[in-house]
């Protein structure tokens, strides 16, 4: 959160000149897009998601006097295609929430922002999106808050946190939509919300599930809320227990956060359960200088599934992650390539088509890192690194989001069906 924050404020500093421009609507020149017609619905599809009052962005991009006055700056960021951030390769499959422009849609930005940044008429405006102040999901059914405030101090390292909730179900519930929010984002690196249940199932899926396990959301820059499509909800056992791990990063001053946990439960029993799975290797020592280290990581899928998202995991050395399946009939298909990592937006993938993974599919996941001085996110090229909690150490994690082909009602939920993978 640190770097994003830095970032920003190089960003907003540079261009802190830029006067705004008052509400005028200015008579488009000939064949120039408008605001009203052309430019709003883009902001609004593209752009507005995390430009908003409370969103991570670090301005506002709802309005034309908004728009208007940082013109000069989108414009640089959609040419470059540094924004909106997304890091897939676009020749490797087909993603629901793809934030890329399309090539006509920066063309219109470019040419409105050069050509005036006529208004248009105010009747073509698309109508106004409403944003809440705090959660992304729609009314939450149940919130579940740190028991106490955390107090952080103004510097030095800062040990994970982990902090007990208790859910107090009586009977097993059933979640469709799922959202963790820091109450103090200026200090939360990043939240990851567990869950325990009383039992845990044995048998060979819980063999696959013993790393990880327990894993129900996270909050971290691009993650964005669980939100499960119709027949598909995660299990809460009765009498299960959140447990949300907090990393905190000092700001140079006192900081107090209670973050929480925001719930939509099912409103019809699930045809499926969805459950988290990864492949994790922590067992890495990564070379000082080296641009290029490579770490593999494996799982094998112990029975018919059915896979939904994919999320990549590594800190500020990582450099690229590739998922590949490795199918029963000899056959390899690559999932998932990210060329350039980007440890500051944490972005899961959604499939546009769930993926089929026969029972015995090998899902194999490569990661770069560069360790060198030629990283400017290095925190020191001169040090080997090894696995570790804090961002000067490393990680490397495959999320998957999946579920069974076997009805919910009869599926395994070992503790809400988090799944763990083998390393190599």
């Amino acid at each position: 959160m640190r770097a994003v924050r830095i970032v920003v404020c190089l960003v907003a500093c540079a261009i802190g000149g830029v006067t705004l421009a008052q509400d005028t609507a200015a008579a488009p020149a000939a064949n120039v897009p408008t605001y009203a017609k052309d430019v709003a619905p883009i902001m609004q599809e593209r752009c507005a998601d995390c430009h908003h009052p409370g969103g991570i962005g670090p301005f506002s991009l709802l309005t034309y006097r908004q728009t208007k006055g940082w013109a000069p700056m989108i414009k640089e960021v959609v040419e470059q295609r540094r924004m909106p951030p997304w890091h897939a390769d676009p020749s490797v499959g087909k993603y629901k929430n793809d934030r890329r422009l399309t090539d006509s849609e920066i063309a219109t930005i470019v040419k409105w922002a050069d050509g005036g940044r006529p208004m248009g008429n105010e009747a073509d405006l698309p109508a106004p999106i409403k944003y809440s102040e705090d959660w992304r999901i729609p009314g939450p059914d149940a919130v579940f808050e740190l028991p106490v405030e955390q107090h952080i101090e103004p510097s030095g390292v800062v040990p994970y946190r982990e902090i007990e909730v208790p859910t107090n179900f009586a009977e097993d519930k059933w979640l469709q939509m799922i959202e963790a929010r820091a109450s103090n984002p200026k200090v939360v690196h990043h939240i990851i919300v567990f869950m325990r249940s009383p039992e845990m199932e044995a048998g060979q899926r819980q063999e696959f599930q013993r790393l990880g396990r327990g894993f129900l959301v996270g909050f971290a820059p691009g993650v964005i809320p669980t939100i499960l499509p119709e027949g598909n909800a995660v299990k809460v056992p009765k009498g299960s227990t959140f447990i949300f791990q907090m990393h905190y990063t000092p700001t140079g001053k006192h900081e107090v956060d209670r973050s929480q946990l925001g719930i939509v439960f099912a409103k019809q029993p699930p045809q499926r359960e969805v459950i988290t799975a990864t492949t994790i290797n922590p067992d890495f020592q990564i070379p000082a200088g080296d641009a290029n280290y490579r770490v593999v990581a494996e799982s094998v899928i112990p029975d018919n599934g059915i896979l939904y998202s994919m999320t990549p995991h590594m800190h500020y050395r990582g450099k690229s992650f590739e998922y590949i399946a490795h199918y029963p009939d000899g056959n390899s298909e690559t999932l998932l390539r990210v060329p350039n990592y980007d440890f500051n937006w944490q972005t899961t993938y959604i499939l546009e088509t769930p993926a089929r993974l026969p029972k015995g599919t090998r899902i194999e996941t490569i990661a770069h890192f560069d360790n060198s001085a030629n990283n400017p996110a290095n925190p020191d090229p001169t040090k080997p690194v090894r696995w570790g909690e804090q961002t000067w150490e490393e990680m490397m994690i495959g999320w998957m989001n999946m579920s069974w082909e076997t009805p919910a009602t009869k599926s395994a939920s070992a503790g809400g069906g988090t799944l763990g993978g083998g390393a190599r």
